[in-house]
């Protein structure tokens, strides 16, 4: 690819002839119900729910027996690891392209690291609204358990899980930081039950991107 071609893929992403859709992040630790939450955002302002894991996971299970990337992206993130920043900015990219028409995107999982949210900024855009579920190492863990044995998933064995906290306590003071800087970041507490959790969070939503709604009512 070409560095002009390159160029041309980024501007499209959405169609510069109308207005840019709402992009929200939510953030937070393995076990801290981002993807309860953003489900239940996105539904309530119709917007699309986009999730990394989950998008990440359906490609291991179509491609992974037969393809050696994705066997190796497969054995990255049984190990706890992140995936590949090209590979996870890709296939943002093909969710953001294939619905052109939403009113917004929520995007559950993402940034997992710095370097991913500068990609984004470069490539995308920068996010109208990051959300940062915080919660403790301990609650964390228990839920992660919990899923485990309800779930199965391969990214939810022990060694696993450890290794996705310490990344994530790694990571995330870099990431809120940088969004903090900008202004855009919001702190909920995500140790309390899940609709408390979702008030909260509704009401961050309404009060940064839909303001004029609120005074209306």
């Amino acid at each position: 690819m070409t560095e002009s071609s390159g160029l041309i893929q980024e501007y499209d992403v959405f169609d510069p002839s109308k207005p840019r859709p709402h992009i929200i992040f939510i953030i937070g630790g393995p076990g801290s119900g981002k993807g309860t939450q953003t489900a239940k955002i996105a539904a309530h302002y119709d917007f699309e729910y986009v999730s990394v894991g989950e998008i990440l996971r359906k490609q291991l299970l179509q491609h992974a027996p037969s393809d050696r990337k994705w066997e190796l992206i497969a054995k990255i993130i049984a190990n706890g690891e992140l995936a590949p920043q090209e590979t996870t900015i890709e296939e943002l990219k093909h969710q953001f392209i294939k619905k052109q028409g939403a009113k917004g995107f929520i995007v559950d999982g993402f940034p997992r690291e710095i370097s991913q949210a500068f990609t984004f900024e470069e490539q995308i855009g920068s996010p109208d609204l990051v959300i940062l579920l915080a919660c403790s190492n301990q609650q964390l863990r228990q839920r992660l358990e919990k899923r485990a044995l309800q779930q199965g998933r391969p990214d939810d064995n022990t060694h696993a899980i450890e290794k996705r906290l310490e990344t994530f306590k790694h990571n995330i003071t870099f990431i809120a930081k940088y969004y903090q800087e900008r202004g855009i970041i919001v702190r909920v507490d995500a140790d309390r039950e899940e609709d408390d959790i979702f008030t909260d969070i509704n009401t961050t939503v309404k009060e940064r991107l839909f303001p004029n709604e609120i005074k209306e009512e």
